[in-house]
């Protein structure tokens, strides 16, 4: 069989929202996936291997971190790499994340634990916008350079 990217997800936040049901199918060896057009289910091997890698995509890994997820994956044998979306503090695109700064402390806890080269920062998308009377700006206000 050949080695596999296990993808979590970029269809939704699995380690803000799933994290329970993904590990639970860790435990079965497989998930269920249904498409989402065509609604048939395929099984997708969870067991190392065939899973060279999890890659997590997320705007909070604050569930994930808290659970402690991540080390247990680890203690598994599986590799593990985190797409970190982080937007700015603006509350008018994001109004159900936690605060830029609690999300910046996640993006240095998962550093500290996975090291620095298992972890991208990205923004998506950039917008921009206006509030009220005040100047255009984009969602990246705020962020460190």
């Amino acid at each position: 069989m050949h080695e596999i990217v296990l993808s979590a997800s970029r269809r939704t936040d699995i380690p803000a929202f799933h994290m329970p049901w993904f590990m639970e199918g860790i435990a079965r060896g497989r998930f269920e996936v249904v498409h989402p057009y065509t609604r048939r289910i395929r099984q997708v091997p969870a067991t190392v291997p065939p899973v060279r890698v999890i890659v997590f995509w997320s705007k909070n890994f604050g569930p994930f971190l808290a659970g402690g997820c991540g080390r247990r994956l680890e203690q598994m044998g599986y590799r593990l790499f985190f797409q970190f979306t982080i937007n700015s503090e603006c509350r008018v695109l994001e109004p159900n994340l936690p605060p830029l700064a609690e999300r910046l402390s996640q993006l240095q806890r998962l550093c500290a634990d996975h090291g620095p080269q298992a972890v991208n920062w990205r923004f998506d998308p950039v917008c921009w916008f206006r509030e009220g009377a005040d100047p255009v700006r984009d969602n990246l206000d705020g962020l460190p350079h």
